[in-house]
Formats: C-alpha cells, structure tokens, sequence
C-alpha cells in the first residue's frame, strides 16, 4: 500500500512539473518572436508584423519595410521601436509620425498624417484624405 501511494505520488509530481514546464515555454517563445520580429506600438505591444521586411542587424528595434498600392506607388515606413516612431518617405516628403494605443495593429500619427493598419492592409491619410492604401 505505501508503494502504491509513493508512486501515485511520483507520477502526480512528474505531470505538475511537466506542465509548469510546457507552460512557460510557450509564454517565453511567444514573447521572443512577438519583440524580434515586430514594431511596438505605444503600450509596448507588437504591432502587426506582417509590415515587417528588414531589421537593421546593428539594431534590431529599428524595422524599415517597403508597402505597395495597387497604382504601383511606394511608402517605405521605418519604424523605431525604442522612440515608438514610425519614419515614412512618400513622394518625396519624409513624414514623422508618433505611435499611438491602436485596439489592434497600428496606429502612427501626427498633426497632418495618420497610418493606421492591421495585417496587410493599411492606410495612410492626411488631414483625414486618405492618399495611400497597401494593397493586400
């Protein structure tokens, strides 16, 4: 009887463990991937990383990425992580935007221009226009 419940007890305290270990892999791998691979918005959250092309090998918080619209135009954003900006060159104009609390996604905006996106598909606008669309 007292090797039944010594084994019983064994067995309980190897799954305990085994859980404890799962669980904490999978937290620490989500968090690993979600910080390298993605820009952060101004919670310190990641944003959508399907923006994310290029990180910069001296610095993995700054993240530059080129989008496309439909018509073939470009905006290459690069986004700084550490400053929580997001840098876009647009025909021409180089446009500094601070990061803002977005629901999901991202959210970048100054007194002029705003982008916003989640996915694939984002927007940029100015003065509430909307002048650029990714296409998806």
């Amino acid at each position: 009887m007292t090797k039944n419940i010594l084994a019983a007890s064994f067995v309980a305290v190897l799954t305990l463990t085994a859980c404890k270990k799962e669980n904490t892999t999978s937290e620490s791998s989500l968090g690993s991937d979600s910080m390298v691979s993605s820009p952060k918005d101004s919670t310190n959250q990641p944003a959508s990383d399907s923006l994310v092309n290029n990180q910069t090998e001296s610095n993995p918080e700054i993240i530059k990425t080129t989008l496309s619209d439909k018509d073939g135009k470009k905006l290459d954003v690069t986004f700084n992580n550490t400053k929580n900006t997001a840098t876009l060159l647009f025909n021409g104009e180089t446009i500094e935007l601070e990061g803002q609390k977005p629901a999901s996604g991202i959210w970048y905006k100054n007194d002029h221009y705003e982008l916003r996106g989640k996915g694939n598909e984002n927007e940029l606008h100015k003065d509430g226009k909307l002048i650029f669309k990714s296409e998806k």
